[in-house]
């Protein structure tokens, strides 16, 4: 699953990921597409997270999906210093928030190629349900981050 609140960048993710193979993608908007999309139930082995600014509520929504067994790892994707990106991987590590990495913009092929190839499979979290806590997370979405209401767009799949 891919979040970004630009739709030409979403569009770019879809291509690069297609060309690593990745086929079964939901494109969402902003958070509320995100939970339209997670309604269905189902697993994502990546959540990329465009434009992620890092505050409390945005670190409380990340916490919260990852606790809810839906999506396996995590990407995020922004403009960051050395010390943010260090203190996020940090943070992710304490919160048990299985972050991958965090880039710079714009993403390449070749950077995704590597963060991609080191996912981890994990086969046996198939079992385990998925929490109703992910409902939950949009209590933490930053204000203005319900563009969809708007605009009446759906996740794109």
């Amino acid at each position: 699953m891919v979040l970004c609140s630009h739709p030409g960048r979403l569009l770019n993710y879809s291509v690069l990921l297609n060309r690593l193979e990745f086929y079964h993608l939901s494109l969402c908007l902003n958070l509320d597409e995100v939970r339209k999309a997670l309604a269905s139930r189902q697993r994502y082995s990546l959540f990329i997270h465009d434009d992620f600014r890092p505050g409390a509520g945005e670190l409380l929504s990340l916490k919260a999906l990852s606790q809810s067994n839906t999506f396996r790892q995590f990407l995020l994707v922004g403009h960051y210093s050395a010390e943010e990106k260090s203190g996020l991987m940090q943070w992710a590590w304490a919160n048990r928030v299985p972050l991958l990495d965090v880039l710079d913009k714009p993403v390449s092929l070749a950077q995704l190629r590597e963060v991609t190839s080191s996912m981890v499979l994990y086969h046996s979290e198939d079992e385990r349900p998925i929490r109703s806590s992910v409902r939950e997370f949009h209590d933490y979405a930053p204000s203005g981050d319900h563009l969809s209401c708007l605009t009446g767009s759906d996740c794109q799949r």
